[in-house]
């Protein structure tokens, strides 16, 4: 009774916050589906309306220029007209510059001839004395005939400081060969002028600009950034991609992030883009969804109290499994270390040998083992006392711990002043090798040592190798890489000695100081 009893008071409490769980989590999704809801209406508005602006002032731009375009070409076709030459420049100046070419904000036109020196200026009978073969539109026709209309870089007028578009075509010869450049220009403040059309938030702008990236005109206007080339900016080539689009970017020159909405202008070099910030697009939908959010957190309040409750007790007791967990592998990687050399110990060693023997039975490759003792250390130590001997511990560790490469190998201290070193997928000279750079890293460290020949602090290693052939077990590669440690002791100390198994005798002797 008892027990039944304790039992349904146990769910009780699962069951109020299951329910309570399920209640929070409908109002929330309902929530957020609304407010989802709400900004990608925002978004669409904010779209569809750039969209629509970009059409008009697309449409306004493409026209002029289609109309300078024209008075331009008119102006080609004249110069190549073989009548036009025996005429007065005054009936000349009539034939080739219509009245269109003068409006508000269009510069001058001008013929340049080969080699980029004025002889038919639209503004007055006798040619300014001007030589514009260094303008990039020049360079541009001379260098190719299937240019079409060009528009050139931004240029400021000596005369008053205005900055000039220039628009230009190629005269030709007869035989097509290069006879000069036609060159007209249109007033910035005129493109401005159309830009400011736009009715755009205070923290957008528009902007007019080649596909190459240079600026020509902007709303606000920014003079400074006329002629500015923008196509090393991260998100241009979203331009380029498409004849019209949108994407959301953050700008370089404020750092603010921005929906951009673009439009190529007709057939042209040209790009038009107009940007909102998505701070803006956002004050059009967050206040109303602040205020849902605001009523489903009353409606949640009570029931988030107690799944607060709950949860604070089950984050003590996860805190607590965590702790433990963290203590507990603390305690293994202390148990597994020397405390005096920092290298794993022989625990460490063991199991690493069982782990990488296996891995050497299924994959075929050998396992290495290297025996590493100190060379006279007893003799040492009672020459410069146990804290000096110490230090040549720590000082071979060190070299160890640098010769390990990969999760495959591990050196390890298995006692007193010897040391383990595992190596799996190396063999033969390779292995030989390897042993003979540790020898020679522990001598570079030039520790003195009387009782040793040399004068030197040294190491003999002994080198046994395990392959799917010999199979050996721990305790039968230790002694196989014991007895090679042994012969090189015989030897005279100081060098690498390698055994096959500890049935064979010591099979070469591969470092001799």
């Amino acid at each position: 009774m008892h027990s039944h009893v304790g039992r349904r008071g146990l769910l009780t409490p699962r069951i109020l916050a299951a329910l309570s769980i399920t209640v929070i989590l409908a109002l929330s999704a309902a929530s957020a589906v609304m407010v989802l809801q709400m900004r990608q209406s925002a978004w669409d508005q904010v779209g569809r309306t750039s969209q629509n602006l970009l059409e008009v002032i697309e449409r306004a731009i493409d026209r002029n220029i289609e109309l300078y375009d024209l008075s331009l070409q008119a102006v080609v076709e004249g110069l190549q007209n073989p009548e036009v030459e025996g005429i007065s420049p005054t009936l000349r100046q009539l034939i080739l510059f219509d009245r269109s070419a003068t409006a508000q904000g269009l510069g001058s036109i001008l013929a340049l001839d080969a080699e980029g020196n004025v002889f038919v200026d639209s503004a007055s009978l006798i040619p300014r004395r001007l030589r514009l073969d260094d303008r990039d539109f020049f360079r541009i026709h001379k260098e190719r005939a299937d240019v079409g209309l060009y528009i050139g870089q931004p240029t400021t007028t000596q005369k008053d400081g205005r900055l000039l578009i220039p628009f230009s075509r190629r005269l030709a010869y007869a035989d097509g060969t290069f006879a000069g450049v036609i060159v007209g220009a249109m007033d910035v403040s005129y493109f401005d002028a159309l830009l400011r059309r736009l009715s755009i938030d205070t923290s957008g702008s528009v902007a007019l600009f080649r596909t190459d990236g240079v600026m020509l005109a902007r709303n606000p206007s920014n003079l400074k950034t006329i002629g500015q080339n923008i196509s090393g900016s991260a998100h241009f080539h979203h331009y380029l991609e498409a004849a019209a689009g949108h994407f959301v970017a953050t700008a370089k020159v404020d750092n603010v992030e921005r929906f951009y909405t673009f439009m190529h202008v007709g057939t042209r070099p040209l790009i038009i883009n107009v940007n909102i910030s998505t701070e803006a697009i956002r004050a059009i939908w967050q206040p109303k969804a602040i205020g849902i959010s605001g009523v489903v957190f009353v409606l949640c309040a009570g029931m988030i109290a107690l799944t607060l409750l709950l949860q604070r007790e089950l984050e003590r007791r996860v805190e607590a499994e965590r702790a433990a967990l963290e203590a507990n592998g603390e305690l293994a990687r202390l148990a597994a270390t020397d405390g005096l050399t920092g290298l794993p110990n022989r625990r460490h060693f063991d199991a690493t040998f069982e782990r990488l023997r296996s891995q050497a039975e299924r994959s075929g490759e050998t396992l290495s083992l290297l025996l590493i003792d100190a060379d006279r250390f007893k003799r040492y130590n009672d020459t410069y006392g146990h804290l000096a001997g110490d230090e040549v511990l720590k000082t071979i560790g060190r070299c160890l711990k640098q010769q390990v490469n990969g999760p495959d190998e591990a050196a390890c201290r298995i006692g007193g002043e010897e040391f383990g070193f595992l190596l799996l997928g190396t063999h033969g000279r390779e292995v030989a090798f390897r042993a003979e750079r540790i020898r020679q890293a522990v001598a570079r460290m030039q520790i003195p040592h009387s009782g040793q020949d040399g004068g030197l602090v040294t190491v003999s290693i002994g080198v046994a190798c395990i392959t799917r052939d010999t199979g050996m077990a721990l305790s039968q590669c230790f002694a196989a890489a014991d007895a090679a440690l042994y012969e090189a002791k015989r030897r005279g100390r100081n060098r690498v000695v390698m055994q096959a198994s500890p049935d064979e005798a010591a099979a070469s002797s591969v470092g001799v100081a």
